[in-house]
């Protein structure tokens, strides 16, 4: 057996058994180590190739490269994705299992690693980039670990307006293309497109991003301002003590664009009435909990793309009684208010 396939099983297995916070610190740093090994080239780790499309911004190879290291969210979307995985194996026994990879970056982290635990002829892949240095070198690592025998392609195309191939039904789209507060990244408008053209018993990962609004001491919030400091601070990320959520502004999932009868790119809230008294929570601000699949959950501040987002400080909204809120991603996706004046 290749021997890069026997370490990829082995540092697998450890991130599906891993249960503790230091676990899956240990798991996912392997896996990073492991990438570094076979991914050495700066053609494919370039920081020359970030691409703007309507909806957001598709990373540089190198910074997409760099998010294996943000550990929670390794572990959890490679769990989330196993899950998704086996529970359309058994669902259907006999099929080949088709998947949709949209936004690999250069090491197609959540899926690749994956392959050698199921049969060839079990799974079908599209691994899909608007990177072609990205898609490039999962082609090599395809090689470097003798994973050819299975159903792959690859497409260097925009995902916010991919057309999946009508020969290409397919069971599970995997999509984690997210920065914190759903800004700057397109996620939202890669489910967007994707999500029409998925059949009704196919599985989307993250299966639910959820986002809520409240008053807040942003200041005062768990952070997590670069990888390091997750491993490091994750014992210590408590909620803001005066934190006071308001309401769940929307869910992003596969149901949410299936129906929609207009070509809006903007999810506007209803008015909300502002504090009086609010020295103890002086900030708007947004969390985002992502559900990768069922019970596989990332919460406020366990990841880079779960961190608290603040809009504006109601110290600058005197005068007005209430607020409304505009997430607008058709084109830098970003968050917007209008006020009711008292």
């Amino acid at each position: 057996m290749n021997s890069y396939i026997q370490k990829c099983e082995f540092i697998v297995s450890s991130i599906l058994e891993a249960q503790t916070p230091e676990d899956y610190i240990s798991s996912a740093e392997r896996l990073s180590d492991f990438y570094a090994q076979l991914v050495t080239s700066n053609e494919y780790l370039t920081q020359d190739n970030e691409v703007a499309v309507k909806g957001g911004v598709a990373l540089s190879g190198l910074h997409a490269a760099a998010c294996v290291d943000d550990f929670f969210r390794t572990v959890a979307f490679i769990k989330g994705v196993h899950k998704a995985i086996n529970k359309l194996s058994d669902d259907f026994p006999t099929k080949t299992i088709n998947i949709l990879y949209a936004g690999t970056g250069p090491y197609a982290t959540l899926i690749l690693p994956l392959l050698p635990l199921f049969d060839t002829n079990r799974l079908s892949v599209i691994f899909l980039d608007i990177n072609a240095a990205s898609i490039e070198s999962v082609r090599n690592l395809t090689d470097i670990l003798g994973l050819n025998g299975y159903s792959l392609d690859y497409a260097i195309a925009d995902a916010t307006t991919y057309v999946i191939p009508e020969h290409f039904p397919v069971d599970l789209v995997v999509s984690e293309t997210m920065h914190y507060g759903l800004t700057l990244e397109p996620q939202v408008a890669i489910v967007k497109n994707l999500s029409p053209q998925m059949p009704t018993h196919a599985i989307l990962i993250p299966q639910e991003i959820h986002i809520d609004f409240g008053y807040s001491f942003f200041a005062y919030e768990p952070f997590v301002s670069k990888f390091a400091d997750i491993p490091k601070g994750y014992n210590k990320l408590q909620p803001y003590e005066y934190r006071k959520i308001i309401d769940r502004l929307f869910t992003i999932n596969k149901e949410l664009f299936v129906n929609q009868v207009n070509n809006d790119s903007k999810i506007v809230s209803s008015f909300y009435p502002l504090p009086a008294e609010f020295s103890n929570h002086p900030d708007v601000c947004i969390y985002t909990g992502v559900t990768i699949l069922d019970d596989i959950k990332l919460t406020t501040a366990e990841s880079l793309i779960t961190n608290p987002y603040c809009i504006v400080s109601l110290l600058n909204l005197a005068g007005n009684s209430h607020i409304q809120l505009v997430y607008d991603f058709s084109d830098m996706p970003k968050w917007l208010y209008n006020l009711q004046e008292q």
